[in-house]
């Protein structure tokens, strides 16, 4: 007869965190949604660098984001030393989304200087 073993969990793998400019923009990216799923367009306006009614500044994601919004996948990629690419994979009550964001460094800290989203 061969001894039992008994199973060992499997370790779980943390991703590493994202330094540098990219774990900035990746910040910068969670705050502003952070904001519309609670219901604070002054700080997802500010995100954008920008205030309600500012011409070009839209908060285009409040046709999905809801209080149930939950991002299921992040990554950065870094343009260069003052930009980034962060793409984002999110469900809401409404849907999966999937957004774009380019960060750049702004003169009061990481602005999304451009932001779009697709259904998927």
């Amino acid at each position: 007869m061969r001894p039992t073993v008994a199973p060992t969990a499997l370790a779980r793998a943390t991703p590493p965190a994202v330094t540098g400019f990219s774990g900035v923009a990746q910040g910068a990216v969670r705050r502003y949604i952070g904001a519309l799923i609670a219901g604070n367009e002054n700080g997802a306006y500010a995100a954008l660098g920008a205030s309600p009614g500012d011409a070009g500044a839209q908060l285009s994601e409040e046709a999905f984001v809801d209080r149930s919004t939950h991002i299921t996948s992040i990554r950065t990629t870094r343009v260069d030393a003052s930009g980034a690419t962060v793409e984002v994979e999110m469900n809401s009550a409404r849907g999966a989304y999937y957004g774009t964001y380019h960060v750049v460094k702004g003169p009061g800290g990481p602005v999304i200087d451009q932001h779009d989203y697709i259904k998927v």
